[in-house]
């Protein structure tokens, strides 16, 4: 049987979408719209042999592709059984397809990805304290190298390379209150490379390094004016007589 196979595709909210339409017949020809409407309407009167299929959308998408792409059934139906008209109806299946193993998986990994965010907010916040009073005590500078190192870890298991090279910042700034100078230019020297690279990406790393840097450089003149000083003379404290 000639002629063009049409599909017709009804959704769940019974829309419904055309494939190959019929052509219109050779007396279906003119040059005006209302004989164009007439025989557009004469088409859609004339009976079509049809075959419905109620599927779920799941084996439906394999029905709409075989028809579309394949061509093999379509050809059968059209020239052995003689269908002009295929009613593809999709219902909802009964179960939906869902990956429900991964579905777990993605969602533990965005959980634990917030808490970790969390976490960090709360640890920047105390190290940021620690360091302020790292200024006057020893051991609070100390306290917030430690957490520096801490937010370092999590930055590693988060696989964030700019967040990691903050914390070693972050810990520099206890090297230099610790007065480790020679340990703490190596390491804001390297962030200052890695961060010079990545320079349109993160602007603020330059800016922190450039600050630290500073901040090093002035450890490093008050040290050199504490050596110039000549050391204090040793004279004999006169002893009161009894």
């Amino acid at each position: 049987m000639s002629g063009t196979l049409t599909l017709c595709v009804c959704d769940y909210w019974k829309r419904r979408h055309y494939y190959k339409r019929l052509p219109l017949g050779p007396c279906a020809v003119s040059t005006t719209a209302e004989e164009v409407g007439s025989a557009a309407a004469h088409e859609e009167k004339r009976e079509l042999r049809r075959l419905r299929l109620q599927v779920d959308a799941i084996n439906g998408n394999y029905y709409l592709r075989e028809f579309l792409q394949q061509r093999v059934l379509a050809v059968t139906l059209q020239n052995q059984h003689g269908v002009q008209l295929i009613w593809l109806e999709l219902e909802p299946p009964e179960r939906e397809t869902i990956d429900y193993k991964f579905a777990d998986i993605l969602a533990h990994t965005i959980w634990e990805h917030i808490e970790v965010e969390n976490l960090m907010s709360w640890l920047s916040t105390l190290g940021g304290g620690f360091s302020a009073l790292g200024e006057q005590f020893g051991r609070c500078a100390e306290t917030a190298g430690k957490i520096s190192l801490q937010q370092l870890k999590i930055g590693l298991r988060l696989g964030d390379p700019f967040l990691q090279a903050r914390c070693k910042l972050y810990y520099s700034i206890s090297l230099i209150q610790r007065g480790h100078l020679r340990a703490a230019k190596h390491l804001i020297r390297d962030q200052y490379q890695f961060a010079s690279v990545h320079r349109e990406k993160d602007q603020r790393l330059v800016r922190m390094c450039q600050g630290i840097w500073l901040r090093l450089r002035y450890e490093y003149e008050q040290r050199n004016l504490r050596l110039k000083q000549p050391p204090p003379s040793k004279t004999a404290t006169p002893t009161a007589r009894q």
